[in-house]
């Protein structure tokens, strides 16, 4: 019966010891007369950052069988071992960088012809809810989510499957387990006091010798002279990937992924800390384009009117290679990282800091960011 059911989903829910934060279930229809399939996937460090859902269909019993696996930082969980044949497809959905899964929903679908039951899924990535994955769908009859509290992350998902032989009825339900950003941080090896290290709390104003001092208490200082050189600072440090790494001179893998996590543990202190402050973080914001005599439609821009905004951010001495390279406002948004290196543009940092401009530009032309925030309320590079 339904009672008994939601009975055995919550001792298979207490079966876990009582420091562990799990939301609970979503509150999706569920039931099953033969046992409850039940599986657990768990990220061993940090938090999910994507999730990988394959659907299988078997027509013969009308069974609709999904299996999940999880990407925990940058490495993928195997699948949870729910049965599962006759797959059909096979969506994944991944944070946006530096980003985590904060919370989940999930909408259920009937169709009594057929006995087809299917599912779609949604993430919530540092507290922004995504789009649905886009599976196979009909039907809707409901959907639930669920939430990780403020300052916190998810870490690991339950699964259950339940099965009712009148109508062939595959039920799924879902439970997530949330734990502390600060907890998760306690947790990462050799993770400096930025107080005692006289470093200001909003990273994206650290300048190359604050963040050499970081690298220093990492027992990286041997590396900050090559950060100085690349002019990588706290405004584009958070850009930065293993390619870029090798750059700066990480020839040792364990230094390299040692440094990608702390990046991605610091990142999400300052999102919290910024958020208790009820404040927007920034980077690099682009110049008021009116006071430069500029079009709001950069599709228009010559390639003059193009170097009057990388003078305007500090980059002037790059003006000559993008009128050698006649890149103008109908190719800007085309522009890749790549494509600066290739024009000579040397400088990680430099070629970091375009690239971020170029996007938040696009961004703001586009219509993409509609909320107005005042200049006091925006943490950035020029502010306190």
């Amino acid at each position: 019966s339904p009672i008994s059911m939601w009975r055995v989903l919550r001792v298979a829910c207490c079966l876990v010891p009582v420091n562990c934060a799990w939301t609970g279930l979503l509150g999706l229809t569920f039931d099953s007369n033969s046992p409850v399939e039940a599986k657990s996937l768990a990220c061993p460090s940090g938090f999910i950052t994507g999730i990988r859902v394959k659907y299988g269909r078997t027509r013969q019993e009308d069974r609709d069988l999904y299996d999940f696996k999880l990407k925990c930082q940058n490495r993928w969980t195997s699948w949870s071992g729910l049965f599962f044949k006759s797959e059909v497809e096979d969506k994944t959905w991944e944070c946006p960088s530096k980003m985590y899964v904060t919370g989940m929903e999930v909408k259920r679908g009937r169709r009594e012809w057929g006995d087809k039951d299917t599912y779609d899924f949604k993430l919530q990535c540092s507290g922004v809810w995504q789009t649905f994955l886009g599976m196979k769908f009909g039907g809707e009859q409901e959907h639930a989510s669920s939430e990780c509290p403020s300052g916190e992350g998810s870490s690991g998902l339950k699964v259950f499957r339940g099965f009712v032989d009148w109508g062939d009825k595959d039920l799924y339900e879902f439970d997530l387990h949330c734990k502390s950003i600060a907890q998760n941080l306690a947790s990462i090896r050799g993770l400096p006091d930025l107080k005692m290290l006289g470093l200001p709390r909003n990273t994206l104003l650290w300048d190359g010798e604050q963040l050499g001092s970081w690298l220093d208490a990492l027992g990286l200082g041997q590396l900050a002279p090559f950060f100085m050189f690349h002019n990588v600072n706290g405004g584009t440090v958070f850009l930065l990937t293993e390619d870029h790494l090798r750059e700066l001179g990480f020839s040792l893998v364990g230094d390299r992924l040692y440094f990608i996590e702390l990046l991605t543990q610091l990142y999400d202190d300052i999102v919290q800390w910024s958020a208790s402050l009820g404040v927007q973080l920034a980077t690099h914001p682009v110049p008021p384009l009116r006071q430069l005599g500029l079009s709001l439609q950069p599709t228009s821009w010559t390639v003059k009117d193009v170097c009057k905004v990388l003078k305007a951010v500090g980059l002037g001495e790059y003006m000559e290679l993008f009128v050698e390279h006649r890149v103008q406002g109908d190719v800007l948004f085309n522009l890749t990282e790549e494509n600066l290196k290739e024009m000579g543009i040397e400088k990680v940092g430099d070629r970091l800091l375009i690239a971020d401009i170029v996007q938040t530009l696009y961004e703001q032309v586009t219509g993409w960011q509609q909320q107005q925030v005042t200049k006091p309320q925006l943490l950035q590079l020029s502010g306190a």
